[in-house]
C-alpha cells in the first residue's frame, strides 16, 4: 500500500504500512507500529524537516532503532481531521542519557511546505493573533503549552467565583494584602476583573502551573488600597506587585515597587498577561534554562524563532522581548548594551539539543535526564 506524501488519512490507514501483523504500540507522545521491515510513527513535527520523540519508549521500538539493520520509517503528524503523511525519514539519531535513550529525531527526506507547517507545529497559531489579539492569542498559548493538563471545563464555561479560583491555585497573596480590611460586598465586586483577566482565569483554570511562581498572578484582584488600584499580582519573592485600575476592561498595568513610584508597564494588561504568561513558561517549566549570553550568543540563540510582536515588558529586565517557536519560547532581557538575560522553556528534551551545541555558559540548565 502507498500513501501520497502530506495526504491526510486515518490513523488505521496510516498504522496498515507497518504490514500484516505489526505490533501496535504507544509511547510518551507517539503511536507506533512496528512489522517485520517497517517501522510507522504518528506524532508531532517540531520544525519543518524533524521530528523528536520523548521518552518512554516501547522496547520493541528502541530494539528495532538501536539495531544494525534499521527498518524504514514512516512518519506521520496528528492533525484534528487524521494523519498527515511526512513521508519516509531519512534517518533515526537516537539521544541517549545516563545509558537510556532520551529522546529519537526523525529527519524527513522532503521538508514540509510552509503553508501546511502551521497546521503540525503545535502551538503557533497563537503568535499569528499577539499582534491584534493578544487576549486570544493568550489563551490559544495557555491551551497548547499546558495541553496535557487538563482544564476545568466548570470554570472555563462560567465567571469564576472567587473561592473557585483560589482552589485551582496555591497562591498566597502578599501579607499585608492577605490581611487588609477589605469589606465583603467590595470584594465580590471586584473579584471577576477587566475581561482580559477573567479570560486569563477561565484559560487556566484547573491549570495552577499557569498562574506562575517567578512572578505570580492571584487567584483574585484584591482592592484595599487607598488609590482604588487592585492588587492582582506579584514577583515571586514579593519584590514588587503588580496593580491595575479595576474600571476598565484593558487597564494599565503599574509595578509597586521596581521604582521609588508606581512604574507603568509599556502595553495594557491584555498584552502584559500574554508576556507574562510567556515568560512563565519560560522562567519556570521543568524544561530549559537560564543564562547570560553576549549579542552574537543571544541572536544566533533566536535565528530560528518569531518575536512576538509586543512593546518589551520592564521585567525581569527594562527590555525584555519575547521569542517563540514550535513548543520552545525564550524570553530576553536587556539592560546594558554587552549582556542579556535569557530564559529558555521547552516542551520536550529533543528541543534542547541546538541549544546546548551552541557552548553557552548556563547558570542552571534541566533536560529532563
Amino acid at each position: 500500500m502507498e500513501i501520497e506524501l502530506w495526504s491526510v488519512v486515518a490513523e488505521p490507514e496510516a498504522l496498515a504500512l507497518a504490514g500484516p501483523g505489526a505490533t501496535l504500540l504507544t509511547g510518551a507522545d507517539a503511536a507506533f507500529a512496528v512489522g517485520s521491515d517497517t517501522l510507522v510513527v504518528i506524532g508531532r513535527s517540531e520544525s519543518g524537516t524533524a521530528m523528536v520523540l520523548s521518552e518512554p519508549f516501547p522496547e520493541l521500538v528502541e530494539e528495532r532503532l538501536a539495531g544494525v539493520l534499521r527498518p524504514a520509517v514512516h512518519a506521520f503528524a496528528r492533525l484534528p481531521e487524521g494523519c498527515l503523511a511526512l513521508g519516509v525519514a531519512q534517518a533515526a539519531e537516537l539521544s541517549y542519557r545516563r545509558g537510556a535513550l532520551h529522546d529519537i529525531r526523525l529527519s524527513f527526506e522532503t521538508p514540509i511546505p510552509p503553508d501546511l507547517l502551521g497546521q503540525v507545529t503545535p502551538g503557533l497559531d497563537w503568535l499569528d493573533l499577539a499582534g491584534h489579539d493578544p487576549i486570544g492569542a493568550m489563551e490559544r498559548f495557555i491551551a497548547g503549552w499546558y495541553a496535557e493538563i487538563e482544564p476545568d471545563e466548570t470554570a472555563r464555561h462560567a465567571e469564576i467565583e472567587p473561592h473557585e479560583t483560589a482552589r485551582h491555585a496555591e497562591i498566597e497573596p502578599v501579607e499585608t494584602a492577605r490581611h487588609a480590611e477589605i469589606e465583603p460586598v467590595e470584594t465580590a465586586r471586584h473579584a471577576a476583573g477587566p475581561a482580559a483577566l477573567r479570560a486569563f482565569h477561565r484559560a487556566a483554570a484547573g491549570r495552577p502551573e499557569v498562574y506562575g511562581l517567578s512572578c505570580q498572578i492571584y487567584p483574585e484582584a484584591l482592592p484595599g488600597r487607598p488609590d482604588d488600584l487592585l492588587t492582582f499580582g506579584q514577583e515571586g519573592d514579593g519584590v514588587f506587585t503588580l496593580l491595575m485600575d479595576p474600571e476598565d476592561d484593558d487597564p494599565r498595568v503599574y509595578y509597586d515597587g521596581l521604582s521609588d513610584r508606581l512604574l507603568p508597564e509599556r502595553e495594557r494588561l491584555g498584552g502584559y498577561l500574554l508576556q507574562s504568561t510567556l515568560a512563565r513558561a519560560a522562567m519556570d517549566g521543568p524544561l530549559g534554562g537560564m543564562a547570560f549570553v553576549d549579542t552574537p550568543q543571544a541572536r544566533r540563540v533566536i535565528a530560528p524563532l518569531r518575536r512576538v510582536p509586543l512593546r518589551p515588558m520592564r521585567w525581569p529586565s527594562l527590555f525584555t522581548r519575547c521569542y517563540a517557536g514550535p513548543s520552545i519560547v525564550v524570553v530576553i532581557g536587556e539592560d546594558d548594551a554587552d549582556w542579556y538575560e535569557m530564559y529558555v522553556g521547552v516542551r520536550h528534551p529533543g528541543l534542547l539539543r541546538r541549544l546546548r551545541k551552541l557552548g553557552l555558559d548556563w547558570e542552571s540548565f534541566t533536560d529532563g535526564s
